[in-house]
């Protein structure tokens, strides 16, 4: 208006009066833009506080409680059939031949790693709830074979149905192992897994002390009848277990609430804390992959500690197969002890089991995760060991026993340590996979067993026992490599 003012014009008016009334239309425009903006951002604050709100916690997520009542529930049912019960129903069903357990027990472990690695792939390709559905109805079909088996006490049947629960635990193993470390934050899985893993002990024990009841209620003597009928009880207890997994979701996981959490800037640009978090491992891979290439007994850096512990949990594994099945007939046949004391040993173990892993987990914080577990695993052999010289020089039964449950429980004490430290090791598309080492696991277990069937025939019970401790030994020869790897 000013630029264009005459004073010819009589229908101008001069730019004295007009710039009060720009500058105050200015100033409106000004303000009810700062208005728009605080409303903007009052808004922005409380859809961020709304995200704040529903993010839940790790406690919080559905998929936690789930898996650790998935957990306790299906290790009370199956320690009450697949641990004692099983071992003496078949050693009884095949006229004291341990061969035939170790047999059994090998069926259940190829099928199992057969289920299991197709498994793992597919439950990081698509979704791992999917697969645990899948495992739930094999699972429940497994259940209904068992039946049958226990009823009829056919060998044949038996077997496919520990082929059919090794189909299940392939399964379900993989998928909810995963699922599991996923539904957890970075950090905080030591302390779940120690937790879950507690409740496997606890599981473990409720089983032998139904197992405990009902032998002394028929008797307490070793049976084919008395062990069809714990094993028929216990298939029961199994059954909401299964369930269960029917109600575990992928929606439930960490990453699925992180995608809402409030955005950060990088550079310009905005992304979510996970994309923050990916764009800097791959900022961190590239500087990696620009550096000369690190390599450690021929692995990549960033390979070397899943590898490590998966060998060493492969040896572990085979060392603890050539044993776990035969114990019971050494208490059968050596000690001479009736099925209630047998059961009552199962109750104390994980008694033990429990206290001790809660020890690992605090040790592990401050000494180191693969320290703690080695030096527990050496305590466990000494006291094998320490076992068989005892039996060997006719001390008491007693005697033997206590070794026996200090010997179990350093032993197994230490899994939710190498667990977490695998899964902190890799990134989570591929957890599925290393989680279907388990069953890698289970057939060297398996496979083991079988030989130590052959090894009890031959060479006999003791042999054997010595032979698991020197294996045992040597699988953990590979983790004092990582002492100054794995980060505490």
């Amino acid at each position: 208006y000013g630029g264009n003012y005459c004073k010819g014009d009589l229908g101008a008016s001069p730019p004295r009066e007009i710039e009060p009334l720009l500058l105050e239309t200015k100033s409106n425009e000004f303000e009810l833009s700062n208005q728009e903006a605080a409303t903007e951002e009052a808004k922005g604050k409380d859809d961020s506080n709304s995200v704040v709100d529903d993010f839940p916690s790790n406690t919080h997520s559905k998929n936690i409680p789930l898996i650790l009542t998935y957990t306790f529930v299906i290790f009370v049912g199956r320690s009450m059939w697949s641990q004692s019960v099983l071992s003496a129903m078949v050693y009884l069903m095949r006229n004291d031949n341990p061969e035939s357990v170790g047999f059994l027990t090998a069926v259940m472990g190829v099928s199992q790693l057969v289920a299991s690695l197709p498994s793992g792939v597919l439950a990081d390709m698509y979704r791992r709830d999917s697969m645990l559905k899948v495992g739930s109805f094999v699972g429940a079909t497994a259940i209904v074979v068992t039946l049958l088996a226990s009823f009829s006490e056919s060998y044949a049947t038996l077997g496919v149905a520990l082929a059919l629960w090794g189909v299940f635990y392939g399964i379900t193993n993989t998928s909810i192992s995963a699922l599991f470390a996923d539904s957890i934050q970075d950090g905080k899985r030591s302390h779940y897994f120690t937790q879950r893993m507690m409740l496997t002990k606890l599981g473990s024990t409720g089983g032998p002390l139904v197992s405990l009841v009902m032998f002394a209620i028929m008797g307490d003597t070793w049976s084919t009848k008395d062990c069809a009928t714990v094993m028929t009880f216990a298939q029961v207890i199994c059954l909401p277990g299964i369930i269960i997994l029917c109600f575990l979701s992928d929606n439930y996981i960490v990453e699925h609430y992180e995608s809402g959490a409030p955005s950060t800037e990088i550079t310009g640009v905005t992304v979510s804390p996970t994309e923050k978090h990916d764009v800097r491992e791959s900022c961190d891979r590239n500087a990696e992959s620009s550096e000369p290439s690190k390599s450690f007994l021929c692995l990549p850096e960033h390979r070397v500690i899943p590898v490590v512990i998966a060998a060493s949990d492969v040896m572990t594994g085979c060392a603890a197969g050539m044993s776990i099945r035969y114990f019971t007939i050494f208490f059968m046949d050596n000690l001479q002890l009736s099925p209630s004391i047998v059961s009552l040993l199962g109750i104390l173990a994980p008694l033990g089991q429990i206290v001790l892993h809660k020890l690992a987990h605090v040790g592990g914080e401050r000494i180191g995760r693969c320290q703690m577990v080695v030096m527990f695993k050496w305590i466990g052999i000494s006291l094998m060991v320490s076992m068989i010289l005892a039996y060997k020089h006719d001390f008491h039964v007693s005697i033997v026993c206590t070794l026996y449950l200090l010997r179990t429980s350093f032993m197994n004490a230490t899994s939710n340590l190498t667990k977490s430290v695998l899964m902190d090791s890799v990134p989570r598309n591929e957890r599925g996979k290393w989680s279907a080492l388990e069953s890698v696991n289970m057939f060297s277990w398996s496979g083991s067993a079988a030989l130590g069937g052959i090894l009890v025939v031959k060479k006999g019970i003791i042999f054997n026992f010595y032979a698991t401790a020197a294996f045992q030994f040597i699988s953990t020869l590979p983790l004092i490599l990582l002492f100054k790897r794995v980060k505490d």
